[in-house]
């Protein structure tokens, strides 16, 4: 086993733009979700989650807030270099891969913009952004780095 060297400034890099992105995804879930929040606070209206998240089976929306909630987490984890990280960013991963079959599914059937959203690159995007935090946890924990 490799001994633990220094944090390294790529592992605050990569946490930083992981917790700015899904925490915006999450900060859209809130506001496509907790219409009640609105009547306490002033928001900006959503994006269009909200609609989406409707049109969706619940077992693809159920895996899509899986997967963005885990993806803010393990970012969060990342950030603060637990090696925890890996773990979590690889179910957000697995969460939005479960998604994105129904993307591809939705897609297949020539929906290819629902709302505001296309489906298929959304989810795809949703992958690749767990994929990528995930795969530098990963190396960064097997360097030590983590």
């Amino acid at each position: 086993m490799a001994e633990k060297r220094a944090r390294g400034v790529l592992v605050t890099v990569f946490g930083v733009i992981g917790t700015a992105c899904f925490g915006f995804l999450a900060l859209e879930y809130v506001l496509a979700r907790y219409d009640a929040l609105g009547a306490i606070i002033d928001l900006p209206a959503p994006f269009g989650l909200g609609n989406f998240l409707d049109v969706m089976p619940d077992w693809a929306a159920f895996a899509t807030t899986a997967g963005i909630w885990l993806g803010v987490l393990g970012a969060v984890l990342l950030l603060l270099g637990d090696r925890a990280s890996v773990l979590v960013l690889a179910l957000a991963m697995l969460a939005n891969l479960v998604a994105l079959v129904w993307g591809v599914l939705a897609f297949a059937q020539g929906q290819t913009l629902i709302v505001t959203i296309r489906p298929l690159e959304y989810l795809g995007a949703l992958v690749l952004g767990s994929f990528g935090l995930w795969l530098y946890a990963r190396t960064a924990k097997r360097y030590g780095r983590l």
